[in-house]
Parts: structure tokens; C-alpha cells; sequence
């Protein structure tokens, strides 16, 4: 809910949070994948590449995926 500070509207933002359930990580070789429901990724506006960042804030660690442009190359899906 917004609130009002000397005359200027300041916007609450509170995170959006969407539980995808557990999810199962493989291995191969060397990596570990976990996979995520199609749709879900479709939805983001991912259709290829991802950005893949480790957060850590106040004492919690978590993954963030964000699209990134897909500059030229082969499509891989």
C-alpha cells in the first residue's frame, strides 16, 4: 500500500514470491542441474539464456535468474 511522505507517493515494495515446490538436482559430470517448469520460465520472459546470480542478505542465500538478450548464435532448447 502506498503512503505519502511531504506530498510524494512512496511505493511499498514487497517481493513477490512463487514456491515452484522441491525439486530434484542431477548430476552430470561436474554439474548440477535442477530443472524448472517451462512454463514458468516462459512466463519470466525467459527463452534461452539466463542470468545466474548468488544473493546473500541477511544471513540467507538464494539463487536469481534474469533474462538476458540473445545476441546473435544458435537457439538452443
Amino acid at each position: 500500500m502506498p503512503t505519502k511522505t511531504r506530498g510524494k507517493t512512496v511505493q511499498n515494495h514487497v517481493p513477490v514470491e512463487t514456491d515452484f515446490g522441491i525439486r530434484q538436482v542431477s548430476h552430470q559430470n561436474f554439474s548440477r542441474i535442477v530443472a524448472l517448469p517451462k512454463l514458468a520460465l516462459q512466463n519470466c520472459g525467459i527463452d534461452s539464456q539466463v542470468s545466474v546470480k548468488l544473493i546473500q542478505q541477511n544471513g540467507e542465500k538464494f539463487l536469481k535468474l534474469s533474462p538476458t538478450e540473445n545476441k546473435g548464435g544458435d537457439k538452443t532448447e
